[in-house]
């Protein structure tokens, strides 16, 4: 056997003093930092994980917790406005509403002495009165009455009638209420 020759694959000249050396000896340690990071980067993001999920699981029992109160208090919820609606019809019934009482008594004021009310009937928009007068004079000035007042409108004089046996003339006067 003939004698052992080295084999050197290396250049005869220093790696690291090319272009090609100084590319690679800076890639490979900027990619060091690389991965360094990236992996910094992949600790934080797993250990944060934890923090992030009991917040998620706290966020879930409060969430829960307000669903079963409000739940609960759905019945009460839909009583009150149940109520409320009541409250608010009712309110409008009372408010288109024309108390007979003060019909009868601004009425009763307009009765001249010799005239003697027999019916006062009061619809929902309707007035009708019935009597007796001694004398033509006294429908006239109860009439007139009636139409100086605001609230009456379409005043009109019915049926007027005289009996042979009574006294006085019976009429009757119908009217419509304003609101």
């Amino acid at each position: 056997m003939p004698g052992k020759t080295k084999v050197n694959l290396l250049p005869k000249i220093d790696f690291e003093d090319t272009d090609a050396g100084k590319l690679l000896n800076w890639l490979t340690s900027a990619g060091r930092w690389i991965v360094v990071l990236t992996e910094f980067v992949v600790i934080c993001a797993f250990l944060s994980r934890f923090y992030f999920d009991t917040k998620l699981a706290n966020l879930f029992d409060s969430l829960r917790q307000k669903k079963a109160m409000v739940n609960s208090m759905a019945n009460f919820e839909q009583e009150f406005l149940l109520v409320q609606e009541k409250t608010k019809l009712i309110k409008g019934i009372l408010a288109e509403e024309q108390k007979p009482s003060a019909i009868v008594n601004q009425i009763s004021q307009l009765i001249p002495l010799d005239v003697i009310l027999n019916t006062i009937q009061i619809d929902k928009n309707s007035l009708k009165l019935s009597g007796n007068s001694l004398s033509e004079q006294g429908i006239n000035l109860f009439l007139a009455g009636i139409k100086r007042q605001p609230n009456f409108s379409q005043i009109s004089l019915g049926t007027i009638s005289q009996k042979e046996f009574s006294p006085g003339i019976n009429f009757e006067i119908s009217a419509i209420i304003k609101k």
